[in-house]
């Protein structure tokens, strides 16, 4: 049995070279297939098969907090229906965003000129995901999300 990540095969290859560079550098497989939501899952193969292993599946958001607010806000039933598809499979959804964020105060203050939607607005609608979907939100550093990923795969 060999332990390995599993990048959903719709994920761009090399949009997220962090992840594959941290995968490469420590010896952890990474094994592109179809995955029902997410980006990233911890899996193994056995007889021939991948199999995931525990239920927790990883989506990145390599565009930092502006690419979270386009999904968090521009199609609000897709979104639904994608968290819902998760909490109704079982499956725990961690949203790892690309962009450094210290504290809640930080993120609370948070604006861009590229949107009128505040940092108080998507703290209000990730804490609406944690209550109704079990979905929780982490945000790290670009050159370090490769660790990140694999730390919260292998914990769940």
């Amino acid at each position: 049995m060999v332990t390995m990540i599993v990048q959903d095969d719709r994920e761009k290859k090399g949009y997220h070279n962090s992840i594959e560079d941290y995968c490469k550098k420590n010896n952890i497989p990474l094994y592109r297939k179809r995955l029902l939501v997410g980006d990233y899952m911890l899996c193994t193969i056995s007889n021939g098969q991948v199999l995931p292993i525990g239920n927790t599946s990883i989506d990145c958001k390599g565009g930092g907090i502006l690419e979270l607010i386009c999904d968090l806000y521009t199609d609000k039933k897709a979104l639904n229906k994608k968290y819902r598809k998760c909490y109704e499979q079982g499956i725990h959804l961690i949203v790892l965003v690309e962009e450094e964020i210290k504290s809640l105060q930080e993120l609370v203050s948070w604006r861009s000129k590229y949107t009128k939607l505040t940092g108080r607005e998507l703290l209000d609608m990730i804490d609406t995901l944690k209550v109704s979907y079990g979905v929780d939100f982490h945000f790290c550093k670009k050159e370090n999300i490769g660790e990140i990923l694999v730390q919260l795969l292998s914990r769940n």
